[in-house]
């Protein structure tokens, strides 16, 4: 995904890091162009870190994806996470709902927990998005 952000306002406008133009140049059909806040920015970063980075890096060690994000859900925020049921013929299934029921904040605070978890669980290489590891 490409983005192009709004550095400043100059006379109602906004003023972008890139050039609109050569961004704009790249659209094809098909594309999507998207306006996010900078919470809704903040809050897509926290989820394709926690998603893209730390849950894919937990499972190369044997267990799920899955495993590893309802173990940390529950771990970190069990009042955030509570599961609910869905009965589906004769059985009945817990559901643990997905992290965008959180706030940036409480994402943010989920973040932190997961990686203090991590090292109670002896996994010191986890640490916060660091945005200069990006690649």
């Amino acid at each position: 995904m490409k983005t192009i952000h709004v550095v400043f306002m100059r006379d109602d406008q906004p003023v972008f890091d890139k050039s609109l133009q050569d961004f704009l140049k790249e659209c094809v059909p098909g594309s999507i162009i998207q306006l996010l806040t900078p919470d809704e920015y903040l809050g897509l970063q926290q989820i394709r870190w926690w998603k893209g980075v730390l849950l894919p890096k937990l499972a190369e060690n044997g267990d799920s994806v899955g495993w590893w994000e309802t173990t940390l859900k529950l771990a970190v925020m069990p009042d955030e996470f509570v599961p609910y049921y869905i009965p589906i013929g004769k059985q009945v299934f817990p559901i643990i709902p997905s992290i965008t029921i959180l706030g940036k904040k409480k994402m943010n605070q989920m973040i932190e927990g997961a990686v203090a978890k991590c090292h109670e669980y002896g996994l010191l290489w986890v640490t916060l998005p660091d945005k200069e590891l990006r690649s």
